[in-house]
């Protein structure tokens, strides 16, 4: 997998994803199934039914019992006292768990607040998983004024500002871990990557670690980016830049145009890193509960699901 930064410029759109089979550009096939148990945008705080939602797929976890490892990616909760049931509830699940901070999970709080409340050791990482190495980011800073904010009790509701970029320490570290792992990397941000809005250029934020992924996966083709998985866009979408698969988890609560547009059914994944170097992807089907506003018809990858699908390689 030797994407070129040309190649990575020019986005291969796909229409919206319950099940589909993913097949990834692999140096090498997983020797045994990775599995894994998805959700994101929860929203504790916003979503008045954010802990019914996250009841049923707490439930749901418990019903498999094949499950390697629980990703959340972000804007969980508000991470103060009020967030205690919803961290309660989370804690039912024993199984090893990634989290990934959201910019909602700041309105509150600073960073450092957040992390503690959650039990994070760090605001990036790394894990092994089996077969893979997973790798997350934390992409909650704004630009204004030529430096770099981190975002702190929602002060990132700011005029004149651009958002989602990563701090150059951790940009420093995502270039010496892509060039050291082994393992082909699950990248997990909450913010998206690999996504321009149909006729616009990528954003800089984005491009910054796109171009980081394209020359470690030269220099260490072992270890290169296989996808990349974030929330944050309440949308159910997959972009390609080169070969790799850029995926927008759904929201479990709610798609968002001036306003909640809730869904009927709370959603969630179970996804399985297949042996024959597929992801398939197994999802909720739901509807909205009322219509969104039509402004928001020509939204890519708006959904009220995580829907059936397969997706072959462009």
């Amino acid at each position: 997998m030797n994407p070129t930064r040309r190649d990575l410029l020019k986005l291969a759109s796909i229409a919206a994803v319950s099940r589909f089979e993913l097949p990834l550009a692999l140096a090498a096939p997983p020797k045994k199934p990775l599995r894994l148990a998805v959700i994101t945008d929860l929203h504790h705080g916003l979503a008045p039914d954010a802990i019914s939602r996250l009841s049923a797929f707490v439930d749901a976890v418990h019903q498999r019992k094949d499950v390697d490892l629980i990703l959340q990616l972000g804007d969980f909760c508000y991470s103060d006292a009020t967030s205690q049931p919803c961290l309660d509830k989370f804690k039912e699940l024993k199984l090893s768990k990634i989290q990934v901070l959201g910019n909602h999970d700041m309105d509150k709080v600073d960073k450092t607040t957040a992390m503690k409340t959650w039990g994070m050791k760090s605001r990036y990482g790394r894990q092994e998983a089996g077969d893979f190495t997973i790798v997350w980011l934390d992409l909650n800073h704004f630009k204004k004024g030529g430096q770099l904010f981190d975002y702190d009790k929602g002060n990132y509701f700011t005029d004149n500002a651009t958002h989602n970029w990563a701090d150059p320490e951790q940009l420093k570290w995502l270039e010496d871990t892509l060039g050291k792992t082994k393992k082909p990397v699950i990248l997990l941000s909450h913010q998206p990557l690999g996504f321009a809005e149909p006729g616009e250029a990528m954003p800089p934020e984005q491009v910054e670690i796109i171009d980081i992924i394209a020359k470690q996966a030269r220099v260490n083709p072992k270890g290169a980016v296989c996808i990349s998985m974030f929330g944050h866009l309440h949308i159910d979408r997959i972009e390609h830049v080169g070969q790799i698969p850029f995926y927008c988890v759904n929201s479990a609560s709610y798609f968002w145009s001036s306003g909640m547009w809730a869904y009927s059914k709370p959603l969630y994944a179970f996804m399985e890193f297949t042996t024959d170097g597929k992801l398939v992807v197994e999802g909720v089907e739901s509807q909205f509960v009322k219509a969104p506003p039509s402004a928001s018809d020509k939204v890519v990858g708006r959904s009220a699901s995580i829907q059936n699908r397969s997706i072959p390689v462009t």
